[in-house]
């Protein structure tokens, strides 16, 4: 059974039936998406779901069908992958140790479950907290994993013992943290706002609070992204 199949396997026993899209990935879809979380800028994404008609309303389209719809595969792999870049980096400094892994799982969570606070208290505060699903903001707070992977990675060369390009590779690894933490801002940002003004539709809102908030949010990133990726020994 492969990893997707794992994935929905566990959300089918312990989710409703509606939330089994967030599984529902293909290839294409997971290249395009990590593609839009490291180059959020780019024109070719305008962040807006796409929705089908159906009897009483509409739905929106699952993420193999739309790159702007979330996804738990992407963060669920992305947060594994930075268990073991954890765990090698630990290696590499001779600190690594039988509770490490665990530590380290435990200390992804609390991070992940953080965000999902964070996220859902944004929309407390701006009187729609239910206009995003619970497991859709799980999936928002997981992509973090992912630039904070591409640090770790950006990072490897400094974690070697007595390594000559040392000094070369931690501003590699601080201009990676700044990429990526910048570019997961944007992405969350703009799923934010087309939460606010699109899926909410809360068009009265006081503007100066949605910005300050959306703003807060998006300078938490740097903080998060920070906070993952700099392994303590």
């Amino acid at each position: 059974m492969d990893n997707q199949a794992c994935l929905q396997a566990c959300l089918q026993d312990n989710t409703s039936r509606p939330s089994m899209h967030l599984a529902s990935v293909t290839g294409q879809y997971v290249a395009n998406k990590l593609l839009m979380l490291l180059a959020p800028f780019l024109r070719q994404w305008n962040y807006t779901r796409v929705a089908e008609q159906i009897a009483g309303g509409h739905k929106y389209l699952p993420p193999r069908q739309d790159v702007n719809a979330p996804d738990l595969y992407i963060p669920f792999m992305a947060m594994w992958t930075y268990v073991m870049l954890t765990g090698a980096t630990l290696l590499a400094h001779k600190h690594f140790k039988p509770g490490s892994l665990y530590a380290t799982v435990s200390g992804a969570s609390a991070a992940w479950l953080l965000h999902w606070i964070i996220l859902k208290a944004v929309l407390y505060a701006l009187g729609i907290p239910s206009a995003v699903p619970f497991l859709e903001i799980v999936a928002y707070a997981g992509y973090p994993f992912v630039p904070t992977c591409l640090a770790m990675v950006a990072a490897i060369p400094s974690s070697i013992p007595g390594h000559s390009t040392g000094a070369a590779a931690l501003w590699l690894y601080r201009l990676t943290w700044l990429y990526g933490s910048l570019c997961m801002a944007i992405f969350i940002v703009r799923s934010m706002k087309r939460v606010i003004f699109h899926e909410a539709r809360h068009y009265n809102m006081d503007s100066s609070r949605h910005n300050y908030l959306l703003l807060a949010v998006g300078v938490y990133q740097f903080f998060h992204v920070g906070w993952l990726s700099w392994v303590r020994g």
